[in-house]
């Protein structure tokens, strides 16, 4: 062999080497140390899951918590290191009624996504599709169903049995360039760290998705690694600009603790018939929150209102309180700004305003109220200006509990 070919050869080699250094190192994929920006690897694998489609955005979210606590835990413990959580996008959401529904909404449309993988490794779906370089195919759905009789002897059970009775109900949030290899009926109940065993059972699986995400339970709902992960669920930027200059114009407050308003979520529509002993009358709600004022700051004259009730009822409620001597304040999104930030956008808006209010009264039992909670709770007001609540006009008005942050 003569120089040329063994310089040749030499050459070839070293192509070889570098070559495989490189494939095994997108093989597996790989982070910086912020954990904010991952390069996907083939050795990747993705949990992916949905909710039942009635469910609203703001039972989404604390679903979302669950599966990313999940993941967090195991990979604290130095398992399961090549997993990113799948974060589905916003399709067709019941209370969403401006016609938002053509087309998946991505996260970041609403939340800081690099703010979320500080917590833990997630990814859009979009992003999960464009990287599949054929139609993505699922490797196994999970159909989680609740049991029959959740109480077996009296006692509640963690436990999980397949099944061959099942349908899956959703539509892959709009996308028609997903589909199943194997779909598994489960009945499940317990908390969300037993979805473990079922994945374990084909570890060769890359692509993993649970059907009814929001059937599994919190792992430890309230404790620090709940507010760690909640804390982590910083909203879309524009978002916050958004409801910040409202505040200032409108509400005249340029600080984090306002004192100058009281804000309150009045939770109409279907509350008003399903859960109408929980709630006041469209005619007792003015004076209830009168009296709150009185009692709790009586020298705040500006109210914000973050409702799901009709024009007519917003009118009427407008009305009454004017009349005993309150300035109200609704955000009411421009044209422009629904289409831009659509309905999850506008219900984000009205969250971070009633956030940073002096006082707050949520409605009974509901989650959008207990987002404000917990985000009144991060910027550190006082529990006795944040848990309070509308009562029934006559009756019992059981106090809402009480889920204060965890440092």
């Amino acid at each position: 062999m003569n120089l040329y070919n063994k310089f040749l050869l030499v050459i070839l080699h070293f192509v070889i080497i570098t070559l495989l250094f490189v494939a095994a190192k997108d093989d597996n994929g790989f982070c910086d140390k912020s954990g904010k920006h991952c390069k996907p690897g083939s050795g990747e694998k993705f949990l992916m899951y949905d909710v039942n489609p009635p469910e609203g955005f703001n039972l989404r979210r604390d679903v979302y918590m669950r599966f990313a606590i999940m993941l967090n835990e195991t990979q604290k413990m130095g398992k399961k290191l090549n997993w990113r959580l799948v974060l589905p996008p916003w399709y067709r959401l019941y209370h969403w009624k401006s016609g938002a529904q053509n087309k998946p909404l991505p996260w970041h449309k609403f939340f800081d996504v690099n703010s979320l993988k500080t917590y833990v490794p997630v990814i859009e779906l979009q992003e999960v599709i464009s990287n599949s370089i054929t139609p993505l195919k699922i490797d196994r759905l999970y159909v989680l169903q609740n049991y029959e009789n959740a109480f077996e002897d009296g006692v509640f059970h963690d436990k999980w049995t397949i099944t061959d009775n099942c349908k899956y109900d959703g539509y892959f949030w709009g996308y028609n360039n997903i589909t199943v290899k194997e779909t598994v009926c489960v009945n499940f109940q317990g908390k969300i760290s037993k979805l473990w065993e079922l994945i374990s059972m084909h570890p060769k699986d890359k692509y993993v998705m649970f059907s009814h995400g929001e059937i599994p339970l919190h792992i430890s709902y309230g404790t620090k690694t709940y507010w760690d992960c909640r804390k982590s669920m910083k909203f879309n930027t524009g978002l916050v600009k958004t409801a910040k200059n409202f505040i200032l114009q409108f509400l005249d407050c340029k600080i984090e603790k306002c004192t100058t308003y009281l804000s309150v979520h009045w939770r109409r529509r279907d509350f008003a018939y399903s859960r109408g002993k929980d709630v006041p009358t469209l005619q007792g709600t003015a004076k209830q929150i009168d009296q709150i004022v009185k009692d709790n700051v009586p020298d705040i004259k500006t109210i914000f209102i973050a409702t799901d009730a009709s024009e007519t009822e917003v009118k009427t409620l407008e009305n009454d309180l004017k009349e005993l001597g309150y300035k109200v304040h609704f955000y009411i999104p421009s044209k422009k700004e629904l289409d831009m930030y659509k309905d999850g956008g506008v219900a984000i808006i009205d969250q971070i305003i009633c956030s940073h209010a002096a006082f707050f009264v949520g409605t009974y039992d509901s989650t959008f109220t207990f987002r404000i909670q917990e985000e009144r709770e991060i910027l550190g007001f006082p529990s006795s200006t944040t848990f309070n609540r509308l009562c029934p006009d006559k009756g019992k008005c059981e106090k809402p509990s009480k889920w204060t942050i965890v440092h």
